[in-house]
């Protein structure tokens, strides 16, 4: 093969330049047609990929309340005629759980509305005769309003000053009399002193006999005070009553149908109490007694789990990581173990700080989910039941 001179190679070089520069400009030669394209197979669309990230964890399905044990309450007490339900069993508000035998709590009863009958009847008979007790009382507090003048007019201080004033007046006589006695009996010439010796003895007697009028007085005096005193208290008394009948009649009958009336709600409500039934639909954890027990009011019967506002999916430990992004109301969906192939959709319901737990100083949270209304309708639900759930974060 003869070998291109350097000349010849250069001009062949530029020759291939300024072609290819022409076609690149759109002259030149016109490229070749192209074979037609197949046509090509249209593809469904993928579901979009939703924004965030998934939080999977794993939990257990839960009562938002905590489990109560129940007991027949109030008066109820006595022999359990029958346990009507047992553990696992489910519930629905109003349903019999318990049963006790009430002849004793109707008799209570009946003995309380009688109770009352005669209260009411005592009342009536007051009510009737309040008329005739009224007259009696406006004229009992006009004798005692009598009786306390008298005794007022019968306390007077006059007779104990004069038996002061005789007293004072006896005392100085009996010293003037052995005054005078004493002076006579040292005169000279000596003089008869008998006579002045009786009158100073005489002096005595009479000073003895006014400190008894005294003490009379005296007592007679404090008397008269205690009488007042006497009648002032049943004047008040007499007040008192008059005051009560013209309010209505006497307090302690109206006092008597009251209590009556407290001792036959007690009694009935004792009777109502006598079948235990669920207050809310609800799990029957266990059954406390059996038939034939007896029972009192505060007796344990039977403990429950509230399934009145359904399940919530719980999920425990969870770190900080974990829920950086989960907030109340985003979706989620759990599987239970129990259930694989049938998925429950939810909500997040709440995101609860673990305050009593920590590792390694870190904080622990918990995951309320609650069920979508109608999920799982057609499942047994039951707490306790595991499984795992996945939360789609914004």
């Amino acid at each position: 093969m003869t070998k291109l001179q350097p000349r010849v190679l250069t001009m062949l070089i530029l020759v291939t330049l300024v072609v290819a520069l022409v076609a690149c400009a759109g002259g030149g030669v016109p490229p070749a047609p192209t074979p037609p394209a197949a046509e090509e197979e249209v593809q469904p669309t993928a579901e979009p990929v939703p924004e965030g990230r998934t939080v999977a964890a794993d939990g257990r399905l839960e009562s938002p309340y905590p489990e109560l044990t129940l007991s027949f309450g109030g008066g109820a007490s006595g022999r359990v005629l029958a346990i009507a339900v047992h553990a696992g069993e489910t519930v629905e508000v109003g349903q019999l759980l318990a049963e006790l035998d009430d002849s004793e709590l109707r008799r209570a009863v009946e003995e309380a509305e009688l109770k009352l009958e005669r209260a009411l009847e005592d009342l009536d008979q007051a009510e009737a005769g309040r008329e005739d007790d009224l007259a009696k009382a406006e004229k009992a507090r006009a004798d005692a309003e009598r009786a306390l003048t008298s005794a007022r007019l019968g306390y007077s201080d006059t007779d104990l000053e004069q038996a002061r004033t005789n007293l004072d007046r006896a005392r100085q006589a009996e010293t003037d009399a052995k005054d005078t006695y004493e002076r006579i009996r040292v005169n000279w010439p000596p003089v008869p002193i008998e006579g002045y010796y009786d009158s100073w003895q005489r002096a005595i007697r009479e000073r003895e006999l006014a400190e008894m009028r005294l003490a009379d007085a005296g007592d007679a005096h404090s008397a008269d005070w205690v009488d007042v005193q006497a009648r002032e208290a049943d004047l008040a008394e007499a007040e008192r009553a008059l005051v009560v009948l013209r309010t209505g009649a006497d307090p302690t009958h109206e006092r008597a149908v009251e209590d009556a009336r407290v001792e036959l709600a007690s009694a009935q409500d004792a009777v109502a109490r006598a079948e235990l039934v669920a207050p809310w639909p609800a799990l029957v954890l266990s059954v406390e007694v059996a038939p034939q027990a007896t029972v009192e009011a505060t007796t344990p019967i039977v403990t429950l789990l509230n399934l009145q506002d359904g399940l919530r999916f719980s999920s425990a430990n969870l770190s900080e990581q974990h829920i950086a992004d989960v907030y109340p109301g985003e979706p989620a969906v759990v599987t239970l173990r129990t259930y694989p192939e049938m998925p429950l959709e939810g909500v997040v319901e709440a995101v609860v700080p673990q305050t009593e737990e920590a590792t390694e100083g870190e904080a622990r949270f918990t995951i309320h989910v609650r069920l979508a209304e109608g999920a799982g309708a057609e499942l047994r639900l039951l707490p306790g039941l595991t499984g795992r759930v996945e939360i789609v974060t914004k």
